[in-house]
């Protein structure tokens, strides 16, 4: 069993002041959705209109539940979809950079104003209305698109993506040094994050001419993935096969995964495997770290300086090893008794197998 080097790369927390936002667009869209009122939602409205509608019953009574719930938490499909749009903007902004930030809120805004139009997938009047009124509300967000100079973009990265850099720029050189050419996935946890920090390593002037990099976000289609955010697979330009293709004939020599391309996808063996967030348990860790199948690989893990994470790698480590040695007791057994099984059919002539319709 191949294990490769295992490395920590650590990267300082963001300096900036967190009660103002570094991103202009998100402080333009976290602006806009404090102005909103929940009063104002279409769902709301409806909600209120049957109530009115109904006599006391029990019927009533659930919707009466289901009105408050709504307004209590805020869970209807334009407030949670624009809350859960401005939590992963903040999140990209702290994590990725001001730049990214800047260049996903306009991204998102530009694939709503397109692909979310209220004439698209109507299956009621009702949607027709919860559309409008979201897209009404995007429109109050300005926006501008993110600066292309080299300069903007590389003041405008997080220390953690500054880390990451320093760290694929070593480990390419290392590639360069031992004749390989240089083939790495970037496992990410937010599928959001995954986007903004491609579009950063395709522009940086430091990666965008050594890396060429491709997303993997997955394919799940259930239910409960339709929310407003959806519309970011939109912003993709190839498809998951593509993206695969590519990168096993080396047109595309860096992979920027969710965790789907940890396991069940035929990904050719890499030099490097990082882990720009810390797996969330031990088979998330074995199975990344499995994809750093060449002879010459690495692992790398990022985290924070003052994060607590060491005593869990230091246990993940162990139980790795662990794992190595009952594998290799696995193996010798399995090869013993094969020895001893091909050795007692030499000594032992007497057996014979006979099928009596060949003879």
């Amino acid at each position: 069993m191949h294990r490769p080097v295992f490395k920590h790369v650590k990267y300082q927390g963001p300096s900036y002041n967190y009660n103002v936002s570094p991103s202009r667009n998100v402080a333009a869209l976290d602006s806009v959705i404090a102005s909103m009122h929940i009063e104002n939602d279409p769902w709301v409205q409806s909600l209120r209109e049957q109530l009115a509608k109904l006599p006391a019953s029990p019927d009533r009574t659930r919707l009466d539940q289901k009105l408050s719930k709504a307004i209590l938490k805020g869970n209807t499909y334009t407030h949670k979809g624009l809350a859960d749009f401005a939590r992963a903007a903040s999140e990209i902004c702290t994590d990725v950079g001001p730049w990214a930030a800047d260049w996903y809120v306009d991204k998102v805004l530009e694939q709503a104003k397109t692909a979310a139009s209220p004439y698209q997938d109507i299956i009621s009047a009702w949607q027709h209305k919860e559309k409008t009124y979201l897209l009404n509300t995007l429109a109050q967000v300005r926006t501008a698109p993110p600066p292309y100079r080299p300069d903007d973009i590389v003041w405008g990265i997080s220390d953690k993506t500054r880390a990451l850099i320093e760290c694929l720029l070593t480990e390419q050189s290392s590639s360069e040094t031992d004749a390989e050419d240089y083939s790495g996935i970037i496992f990410v946890t937010r599928r959001d994050t995954v986007l903004a920090l491609a579009e950063v390593l395709s522009h940086h002037p430091q990666t965008s001419r050594i890396f060429r990099a491709g997303c993997l976000l997955g394919s799940s289609d259930s239910a409960y993935r339709r929310t407003f955010l959806d519309i970011t697979r939109r912003i993709l330009t190839q498809t998951q096969a593509e993206v695969l293709l590519d990168f096993k004939v080396g047109e595309k020599n860096l992979i920027v995964s969710t965790a789907v391309a940890e396991e069940g996808i035929d990904i050719q063996a890499c030099g490097s495997v990082i882990r720009w967030d810390i797996p969330p348990n031990m088979t998330s860790w074995a199975q990344s770290r499995g994809r750093a199948r060449r002879q010459r690989s690495t692992f790398v893990l990022m985290f924070h300086e003052a994060d607590v994470h060491d005593g869990l790698i230091l246990k993940w480590e162990r139980l790795e090893k662990e794992m190595q040695a009952t594998y290799n007791d696995s193996r010798k057994g399995e090869q013993m008794l094969i020895d001893e099984e091909s050795t007692g059919s030499h000594d032992d002539e007497s057996q014979e197998l006979y099928v009596k319709s060949t003879g």
